[in-house]
């Protein structure tokens, strides 16, 4: 009898649903399931999930696999998620309210409370960044004022893939790249800053351990029977895990046109970034860690878009347009700020605009408008992120169903004035399930990288110069607008 080839599965928790990958040793995808769930917003800077729907959505997945009867041998299942994404619980692990989401804003005069308390730079040396609303311990913090009869009933906090860790082995904990992401991690000696939580009120009990990403983290109790059993590794944040799922390796600058837009900078080092607003996190490759820089809303802007001027059409349509207008959209400037912004200007009142209106302007320069922002505020991150220009990327290695569209892509390179090599993007369920491949064959190997198209800036380079310098210029004069907004 033919041995069965062994197999792998992958989980991301992701903010549209749950995706659930089966991958064979090599790192090919041989099944693939998606469950969507909703996510409410009953205030204008509030987005909340519910982590039942989570739960229900991997049920989903986990029974769609178990029914294709594939002849495989099922070895182990990683797990991954949207970062920051806080859920509080009680002592049976039940959740006491929504998870809070990444891209919650409620959090934000928390940021200037613990700078003015504990100094900027002292911050930095504890959790190695500067504190951000999106971080979970600033959740935490608003809960504990804000819903005081909650925050005294907690006594387990985990980010939304670490929840569902707890729902898979009945174990709590957190891994390195993850953990990075609560601000209460020391990043750079990758453990728990435990006097940093007790002074805030927070308990090191809550989160469990916290172990390398690769760690063997409990055994499956969840879903068909099949899978009862198979070693569940702690796998990593969403964009760690893409960055493994890509095989992004050190000197190579990943661009993720997702719902945000990520700037992923691997390093064989630790080292504090030159700007506040760009993230020093644990990478889930052992004594490596990586800078994160975060636009709010990339594809998210081009969905807004399409569901309000596009209703019902499809994403080719809007990329049609745009390719009918004219780079630099006559023009036109769109600020892709519909959920505030991260990076670079940290600022979580900033709202979103189009500028440079005029009557010859129709639907599709707004269709090119959005790609081009979008594009500009990759090209501010990058910027911010390498203000000298010395450290200069191998390979620009560009994923995310962005991705997808030539226009833009094309754009970004032009915008960049670099080569992007864009990437078949296996996803972040990919790498959660690679981890738990290294995890189980205590192995350190890197993912081959994925079939790849590269696109070379072109003529429209002095343009996009021009537009991007105006589109800063812009910035620089709406941020003390935004800043009064406090």
């Amino acid at each position: 009898m033919r041995n069965m080839e062994e197999a792998y599965i992958g989980i991301d928790v992701g903010t549209q649903g749950l995706k659930a990958v089966v991958i064979n040793p090599m790192g090919r995808v041989l099944m693939t399931t998606f469950s969507e769930y909703p996510t409410s917003s009953v205030n204008i800077a509030w987005t909340e999930q519910q982590p039942g729907d989570w739960e229900r959505a991997l049920s989903t997945a986990l029974n769609v696999i178990a029914r294709e009867n594939l002849t495989l041998s099922w070895k182990a299942i990683g797990i991954t998620g949207q970062m920051h994404t806080t859920v509080v619980c009680d002592a049976d692990g039940n959740p006491l309210r929504p998870a809070i989401l990444w891209s919650d804003q409620r959090a934000a005069s928390y940021a200037g409370q613990l700078e003015s308390r504990y100094g900027l730079e002292h911050l930095l040396d504890v959790t190695g960044n500067k504190p951000l609303t999106n971080f979970s311990a600033l959740r935490l913090l608003w809960i504990r004022d804000q819903e005081r009869h909650l925050y005294e009933q907690i006594r387990h906090v985990a980010v939304a893939k670490d929840w569902m860790r707890f729902r898979l082995t009945r174990q709590w904990g957190s891994e390195v790249s993850d953990a990075s992401g609560t601000y209460l991690l020391n990043v750079k000696n990758r453990q728990w800053a435990t006097d940093f939580m007790t002074s805030l009120d927070i308990s090191p009990d809550w989160w469990g351990p916290v172990s390398e990403s690769i760690h063997v983290a409990g055994t499956m109790q969840f879903g068909p029977p099949i899978f009862h059993g198979l070693p569940v590794v702690a796998g990593a944040g969403d964009q760690a895990a893409s960055a493994i799922g890509t095989g992004l390796g050190v000197g190579e600058l990943g661009i993720s046109l997702g719902t945000s837009g990520v700037l992923f900078w691997p390093l064989d080092h630790y080292q504090l970034p030159p700007h506040p607003s760009i993230h020093a996190f644990c990478h889930a490759e052992q004594e490596t860690w990586h800078w994160m820089s975060v636009t709010q809303s990339a594809a998210l802007s081009l969905r807004w878009l399409r569901d309000q001027f596009y209703a019902g059409e499809p994403y080719a349509l809007l990329d049609k347009d745009a390719a009918d207008s004219p780079p630099g959209s006559d023009g036109l400037i769109f600020l892709p700020y519909l959920n505030g912004e991260r990076a670079p200007i940290m600022q979580p009142h900033a709202r979103g605009g189009f500028l440079g209106i005029s009557s010859t302007h129709r639907r599709a320069h707004f269709a090119r408008a959005v790609l081009e922002g979008v594009a500009y505020s990759l090209k501010h991150c990058y910027t911010t992120m390498n203000p000298q220009g010395t450290m200069t990327p191998r390979r620009l290695i560009m994923t995310g169903g962005g991705a997808k569209s030539s226009l833009w892509t094309q754009i970004v390179a032009d915008v960049m004035g670099q080569e992007v090599w864009v990437v078949d993007d296996p996803g972040a369920a990919v790498g959660a399930a690679w981890l738990a491949r290294l995890g189980v064959l205590n192995q350190v190997e890197r993912m081959p990288l994925q079939n790849a198209t590269v696109v070379r800036p072109g003529f429209q380079q002095d343009i996009y110069s021009t537009g991007f310098a105006r589109y800063e210029r812009l910035i620089d004069r709406l941020i003390p607008l935004w800043a009064d907004s406090d």
